[in-house]
């Protein structure tokens, strides 16, 4: 649905900000979800050629965690309303809850009961103070049935920031710019709503906007000590995309910092200093978090490390080589709590020089758990199927080897292996199905 003001406009009170379109229909991309960055396309075990990728820049995992923000809940409704609270009645004997509420402004298309001025009659509980707002959201079913979502406390300016966002179907990186003018807006509701977007995003686009927002407000936000620690990661990660030398400077010294507790958006930080600094960023890493791994990490800075470096492979500014991100990585496929995570994403970056070693480990202590088994297995399938699409083009070196491994491993563990390969198979057609639609 469009979004469009109506007789009751609603005074500015967000300032000077430019108006960068109406509220739309959302695509049927953002209805149907995001995909992980890690997850699998095209991948068959039919006797055709394997393409086991990652999804480029789909959302900023390391930013935060996906959120339904206010432009996918407006988007996603058949009405949508910003309304007054009137009053609630429990449930009475034979008389059920239900919540009364002013309608203050509507979206376009709505229906007649959603003019302003009109009362609604919502089924339900749902307190409040009297002239309180609310962002009250419905679908519209067969019959006209109309079936009201849970209502969502709202403010003035928040409705009239989520209503004068750019169309969902604007480029992403358009959107951002938008985005950014509200990441440290007063109004709470809207700086975390206007986070959210920037989580979604995809890496690329915020790299580009990153560079139109410039880093001196960033600057400002991370040394400020209002900004919430949780919106920080995020923060760091656009800093790495537009800072200086003097930004990994102090980013250096924080992520060589010892800490006994756990610090919230290290992995934002970690990305941000190896985007500023490239491989030589790449072996301080390495030698602060990955040389002397520990068993029991409560702040779990080694997880966050490493995750870190992975999202490097496929979102960062292409600084370092894949080879040496291969090498980093390598070391840690013995580690009790990460060597799973490592031995999957070395799969993925098809990187197969841990071929015979694994082999060798499967089944043997520390690597007897059928989860790591497993694992082991699922990267040896892959190996088989990395061969080129040409029919004529000669069989890669690591083929022959990762064949006769696999033969080997369903002879010992013939039911795990061969779930292993099923499920691989079914997580690749599900991601081809989620990239189609």
């Amino acid at each position: 649905m469009s979004v469009h003001r109506t007789a009751s406009t609603i005074p500015h009170t967000l300032g000077d900000v430019p108006q960068a379109g109406h509220h739309a229909a959302v695509s049927q991309g953002r209805k149907c979800g995001r995909i992980n960055l890690f997850s699998l396309v095209g991948l068959t075990l039919a006797g055709f050629a394997v393409v086991w990728t990652v999804v480029p820049g789909v959302g900023c995992e390391i930013c935060g965690q996906p959120t339904l923000t206010l432009a996918d809940r407006i988007g996603q409704s058949d009405l949508a309303v910003l309304a007054r609270w009137v009053s609630a009645r429990a449930e009475k004997g034979n008389q059920g809850a239900v919540s009364v509420f002013e309608v203050v402004d509507a979206a376009e298309g709505s229906s007649e009961v959603a003019e302003v001025g009109k009362t609604l009659t919502l089924p339900g509980f749902h307190g409040g103070e009297k002239g309180a707002f609310r962002l009250l959201t419905a679908d519209i079913e067969e019959g006209n049935r109309i079936r009201w979502n849970e209502p969502l406390e709202i403010t003035e300016a928040c409705w009239k920031y989520a209503v004068e966002a750019p169309d969902p179907d604007t480029e992403w990186h358009e959107r951002l710019v938008y985005y950014f003018q509200f990441l440290e807006n007063p109004d709470v509701l809207i700086a975390n709503d206007a986070h959210a977007e920037i989580v979604n995003a995809p890496t690329d686009d915020i790299a580009r906007a990153a560079t139109e927002l410039g880093p001196d407000r960033i600057r400002r936000w991370l040394q400020s000590p209002r900004t919430p620690a949780v919106r920080k990661g995020a923060y760091w990660v656009l800093l790495g995309f537009c800072g200086d030398d003097g930004d990994a400077d102090r980013l250096e010294a924080d992520v060589q910092a010892e800490s006994k507790t756990l610090r919230l958006g290290l992995q934002g930080q970690i990305f941000g200093y190896l985007q500023l600094t490239g491989e030589r960023g790449l072996s301080l890493v390495v030698d602060r978090y990955f040389a002397r791994p520990s068993d029991t990490d409560a702040t779990n800075e080694l997880g966050d490390a490493l995750k870190a470096v992975i999202w490097c492979h496929s979102n960062g500014n292409r600084r370092i080589p894949e080879t040496s991100l291969q090498a980093a990585l390598r070391p840690l496929y013995t580690h009790p709590a990460h060597g799973e995570l490592v031995i999957t994403t070395l799969a993925r970056w098809k990187d197969w020089s841990m071929l015979e070693e694994l082999v060798q480990k499967y089944g043997q202590p520390g690597f007897e758990a059928a989860s790591t088994r497993r694992c082991i297995a699922r990267y040896v399938a892959a190996a088989t199927l990395d061969r080129p699409t040409e029919k004529k083009a000669p069989a890669p070196p690591h083929l022959a080897e990762a064949e006769k491994s696999l033969a080997q491993l369903k002879q010992r563990d013939p039911q795990l292996v061969d779930g292993a390969i099923k499920a691989l198979q079914r997580e690749a057609e599900e991601a081809a199905a989620a990239t189609t639609d």
